[in-house]
């Protein structure tokens, strides 16, 4: 087969995704699907069950912002709807004990039906599904993970992940010690992708003031605003960051905290505003979501804290390095890879409130400190972080495998 004609027409990538919500990955996924040459690649997004992540009002507020931004987005239920299949009893008791055969299958046809080249996984439930129906059809598949987690926020890989990683045919992940535990796993383990996340700099469409109001933060500019941007999920550590806050306003009153993101389960948000009312700041500490473009969010706050407790390279830390805000953030995952201590933000201890209040007082009381951390940020954010570099190495990845599928060197289908 001609090497060059396979690979001239255009590459068909279907990303798939449980649901959409307000989280990390939906946002990588958006900038890449912004910023895929759509001259070589025609790209669309395809959820398997649009209620994984949040309320129906969230699913449809995130939806909208792909669909703003061109995007084709559909729902697995629409397309193919399910229909009964007569298999022998064992099989039909193994295919009807859970929902990823049946999504599986039906995925498959889609593949079929649209010639997809690429299914673009995106997290675990979606990988399994995904990597199925890729050795089903004989596409490639790639899955984007970052990482499971116990109830200890130490990093798990249940069966469900270990079997996506070697269904899949590669495997993408945001960050270098992510990546190195992911090979380790794996027989072929070249088979695992670093392309960190690159993300479009934040435009705010609203004021400092018009969000102080739209938040009930204090309108007078001299307080000065600290923020974590994150799905409220208790791995992200916002209880450490209200223990943290109390310390600070006890030194500089003239502070308030926002906490903003999607609640997992209205359980913990009711437990961060238990905390914050036993500690005595409910009148400086808002905890909230907010349904517009995040940007909005980043115009009223004036330092970034990140107090989480497990992560690969989360998102917020990226927007706020291209926004020059002076950072605050803990030493998991794969973010001291992207935060160089003293020089791009301050680095602390997971966990540790006393050490989070710390940084934060060292960035209100220095501001040549906190002024020279965000310009080094922003700096570091243009070198490696931006859109066009995460989407330029995807592009080669997608190619790379549409090409192989094209040509039949691919793993043959089960």
């Amino acid at each position: 087969m001609d090497v060059a004609k396979s690979c001239a027409k255009r590459i068909r990538v279907l990303s798939v995704i449980d649901g959409l919500g307000y989280a990390g990955d939906e946002t990588r996924m958006l900038n890449m699907s912004r910023w895929l040459d759509r001259s070589r690649f025609h790209h669309s997004v395809l959820t398997l069950n649009p209620l994984t992540y949040g309320t129906a009002k969230e699913y449809t507020d995130r939806k909208s912002q792909y669909v703003e931004a061109g995007i084709q987005v559909d729902d697995l239920a629409q397309v193919v709807p399910e229909r009964r299949i007569d298999l022998p009893a064992f099989a039909s008791r193994v295919y009807n004990k859970t929902g990823i055969f049946r999504r599986a299958h039906r995925l498959a046809q889609l593949v079929r039906k649209w010639d997809v080249d690429v299914i673009d996984a995106h997290l675990e439930s979606a990988g399994l599904i995904g990597g199925l129906a890729s050795r089903w059809t004989g596409a490639a598949s790639t899955v984007t993970v970052y990482g499971g987690y116990t109830e200890t926020f130490q990093v798990n890989w249940p069966w469900t992940t270990r079997a996506t990683l070697h269904l899949v045919t590669t495997v993408i992940t945001d960050s270098a010690v992510r990546a190195q535990q992911m090979r380790a796993l794996l027989r072929n383990p070249s088979k695992v992708a670093l392309i960190p996340n690159g993300i479009e700099e934040p435009r705010p469409k609203r004021t400092n003031l018009e969000m102080r109001r739209q938040f009930g933060l204090p309108e007078d500019m001299r307080c000065r605003i600290v923020g974590q941007v994150g799905r409220l999920i208790e791995y992200k550590g916002h209880d450490v960051l209200i223990r943290a806050a109390r310390v600070v306003l006890e030194n500089e009153p003239d502070t308030a905290f926002l906490l903003v993101g999607y609640p997992r389960n209205e359980s913990y948000r009711s437990y961060l505003l238990a905390l914050a009312k036993e500690l005595h700041i409910t009148d400086r500490v808002v905890i909230t979501e907010y349904p517009g473009d995040i940007a909005d969010v980043w115009a009223v706050i004036d330092i970034h804290a990140h107090a989480s407790l497990f992560d690969s390279l989360p998102i917020s830390i990226t927007e706020g390095m291209a926004l020059c805000k002076p950072a605050v953030v803990t030493s998991v995952g794969g973010i001291p890879e992207i935060v160089l201590h003293n020089e791009t933000g301050l680095v602390v201890p997971p966990g540790d409130p006393e050490a989070m209040a710390e940084g934060i007082l060292k960035l209100l009381r220095s501001p040549a400190l906190a002024s020279r951390l965000g310009v080094n940020a922003r700096a570091r954010y243009e070198t490696f972080y931006r859109p066009d570099i995460m989407v330029r190495a995807l592009e080669d990845h997608f190619y790379r495998l549409a090409c192989c599928r094209r040509q039949g060197r691919l793993m043959a289908p089960l």
